[in-house]
């Protein structure tokens, strides 16, 4: 997997968001400068991805890979660029074995992915519930989960708009922790939906008010 993009990506991500949305980033020092994690956040833009691989491995000197829609893949520039920056795909909506085997084999590895486990954006900027893939990949896997949570990138492309709206970013990354270890054997249902639940209330603690699930 090619990566060498990554950084360059980053730091032109990270200039273009202080420059117009002034964004600043809290709690960097929560991200393990090595060995394996999952970073998971909430995801309300398209631009989250990016502004996220600023905000974490950028600021660590590592690759994190994302995990992204297949989708991506043919979008024009934007998707070769991603399969240069460290980006693997996945198939929403169906068990797809290839994502979950390069993410297993990654942390093996001894290098963090990370994942948005809500599946999909929120375009109103609310925490939606999670899906329970991220919770699987750390109970597999035994490595601690890094909750982070990006707060007004719903706000710059509203709607269905096609220009950029002034907004502030902010990202925040919590304190790691870990879900359960059971590397083989059936995974139980309620301890997988009580595992996502932890994570997404991680996510939810570092977000603003407005922002939080409606319940």
């Amino acid at each position: 997997m090619r990566s060498w993009f990554y950084h360059p990506g980053a730091a032109i991500i990270g200039f273009v968001s202080r420059l117009l949305w002034g964004a600043r980033i809290e709690g960097v020092e929560h991200l393990p400068r090595t060995g394996p994690f999952i970073l998971v956040a909430n995801h309300c833009s398209n631009l989250d991805p990016l502004m996220m691989g600023w905000a974490s491995g950028n600021q660590i000197g590592r690759v994190v890979h994302f995990m992204a829609k297949i989708e991506m893949r043919s979008w024009p520039i934007i998707g070769w660029l991603a399969t240069q920056a460290g980006v693997y795909f996945v198939r929403r909506g169906e068990r797809d074995r290839a994502a979950q085997q390069f993410s297993l084999d990654a942390l093996a590895d001894g290098r963090p992915i990370a994942m948005f486990p809500e599946g999909t954006r929120s375009r109103t900027g609310h925490l939606r519930e999670g899906k329970p893939g991220a919770a699987l990949l750390a109970m597999r896997s035994g490595v601690p989960l890094v909750p982070a949570a990006v707060s007004g990138t719903h706000r710059i492309f509203p709607g269905r708009s096609r220009w950029p709206r002034p907004a502030r970013v902010r990202i925040r990354i919590g304190e790691p922790f870990s879900l359960p270890h059971q590397a083989s054997g059936r995974l139980d249902r309620a301890a997988l939906a009580a595992g996502t639940e932890r994570i997404m209330s991680a996510i939810e603690a570092l977000l603003p008010e407005d922002q939080r699930r409606v319940r």
